[in-house]
């Protein structure tokens, strides 16, 4: 328990903005009452510190600070911070409005001002009403009937109660239709965290029938904004994890179109607009469109942020989107430029902080990719072994699995034949516990087991690439097994190695030949 809050009152403080900061330290001596002065200590001590918390230096480094009530003072710090931010964030946002509206009018209610009570109702239905926050119309519904039968109906027809309980019903169901909508989309992401993309047709079929329920066979079933974002966001995901990218691509186009229809809506839920983007990206780079992705990658820069976390998870897609643009376009060496840039921004204490597994996974994947493109095989080999050696990561199968592949890859770049045997012996006992041994997968393995060793001139090594690169070409008409592409491209690798041409030249060539789809 004493772990759980030191880790989060750390991750608590980082998230927190310049101004946030500065709210705090303004108020927090008066909040805080005869201790303030240590709790503001306390407070700059955690936030000085860059990766993770460290009881024992704050010890050492602020005396003031006794240790046998640091347990006391990490608890009491973390409350105070959530009160500063409650109040700093008062009427910023249309749920914080929506509760200090319920707030005044149980106040106005118990006050017995009735009439005032009504008219604050009114106020808050519109400004719920015009967001689709169904919830908060429900909670403001019951306020009205509470009014209703306090007054003892006085006032009130028979036609004004059957409005209300008409309203009651139908803002029921459309708060239960958004919430079946998302229950889906739940169960759908659940898996793909798990699983990744279809690579078996039993994938296939596990996720066919969350896709095959009746609620999302029409659009018209969805009743309201939320719930048709909802349905889109499920179906973009959906297709593609089966490599449908056309349609993953349709919808994603359809989701970011709603909210932009909807600008009220994509102020106030930013994070889903953000979403949207990412995910339309997403299937811009599946399709190649890459004259897109830069546009796209600029709508969401432009995004306005109030939260740190929030720009600081931008930050980061916006970059690995940005590396995977050089990944994908051969163009290594300006990877590098920014690859130094964000290196820098997560070494600097006021810089980005990753509070999110896979993202902090899928940037040191881009990393790898950067470094090995670039020949830089010893500095692509560290970000891999931070994937590889993060025993709290249990998430993306697909990206721990390939990870060990590349991971044989760049030990033979890096010529450490010694090492060899037992990484492949280690990969095939990972990749066989996960029930993740495929074609392609076991191919790698079996060309460095088994072939490598008995190669002992440069025509048969060649000549083996050569084998490799035709199974793969063979494998790969599978479009389960065709996934491993969008991780490394192992074509391009085998190519360099037959041809005897930088890795870097073979896949700018192929980026500057690509053409969109046409949809």
């Amino acid at each position: 328990m004493a772990k759980e809050i030191s880790k989060d009152l750390f991750h608590l403080i980082k998230s927190l903005s310049k101004s946030e900061k500065r709210f705090f330290k303004l108020t927090a001596s008066r909040r805080t009452g005869g201790d303030g002065t240590n709790y503001i200590k306390l407070f700059d001590a955690v936030d000085r510190q860059k990766k993770e918390y460290d009881e024992r230096k704050i010890v050492q480094q602020e005396k003031s600070i006794r240790p046998e009530r640091l347990a006391d003072m990490k608890n009491h710090l973390y409350e105070v911070i959530l009160k500063n931010l409650s109040v700093y964030h008062t009427n910023k946002t249309l749920e914080a409005k929506l509760k200090n509206m319920l707030h005044y009018i149980e106040i106005l209610y118990e006050k017995g001002l009735y009439d005032q009570c009504r008219k604050l109702i009114i106020k808050a239905k519109q400004t719920a009403g015009k967001h689709e926050s169904h919830l908060y119309l429900l909670h403001l519904l019951v306020w009205e009937i509470n009014l209703m039968r306090s007054q003892s109906y006085f006032g009130t027809s028979e036609k004004n109660m059957i409005e209300i309980f008409a309203e009651l019903f139908e803002t029921t169901e459309k708060f239960k239709n958004v919430y079946d909508y998302e229950h889906l989309a739940s169960k759908l992401f659940i898996k793909w965290k798990k699983k990744g993309y279809s690579r078996t047709s039993s994938d296939t079929t596990e996720y066919a029938k969350i896709i095959n329920d009746p609620l999302l066979k029409n659009e018209s079933n969805a009743l309201s904004y939320p719930a048709r974002l909802s349905l889109y966001f499920t179906y973009s995901a959906y297709f593609s994890l089966q490599n449908d990218f056309i349609k993953s691509y349709r919808y994603a186009q359809k989701t970011v179109q709603l909210l932009e229809d909807h600008p009220h809506q994509a102020e106030e839920k930013t994070k889903q607009y953000i979403a949207a983007l990412n995910n339309l990206i997403i299937e811009q780079f599946n399709l190649k469109r890459y004259a897109e992705i830069p546009v796209s990658i600029k709508k969401l820069r432009a995004v306005s942020i109030k939260s740190k976390g929030m720009r600081d998870t931008v930050f980061l897609s916006t970059n690995n989107f940005e590396l995977g643009m050089y990944i994908s376009t051969g163009e290594f060496e300006k990877g590098l430029n920014l690859v130094t840039d964000i290196e820098k921004e997560l070494d600097n204490k006021e810089g980005i902080q990753i509070m999110s597994k896979e993202h902090e996974t899928i940037l040191y994947h881009n990393i790898f990719q950067i470094y090995f493109g670039a020949g830089q095989y010893s500095k692509a080999i560290g970000y891999l072994n931070k994937i590889l050696n993060d025993t709290t990561i249990d998430l993306r199968n697909d990206i721990l699995c390939f990870a060990r592949i590349l991971n044989l890859i760049t030990h033979f770049e890096l010529r450490h034949m010694n090492l060899l045997e037992y990484v492949v012996k280690s990969t095939y006992y990972f990749l066989n516990k996960r029930k993740r041994l495929y074609k392609f997968e076991t191919s790698v393995l079996d060309f460095i087991r088994k072939k490598l060793p008995k190669v002992i001139t440069e025509k048969e090594l060649i000549k083996a690439f050569k084998e490799l690169k035709t199974e793969f070409e063979e494998i790969t008409k599978d479009a389960f097994e065709k996934k491993a592409l969008e991780y490394f491209d192992f074509i391009s690798w085998l190519e360099s190695k037959i041809e005897g041409r930088p890795f870097a030249e073979i896949v700018k060539k192929k980026g500057a030949k690509a053409i969109p789809s046409q949809i």
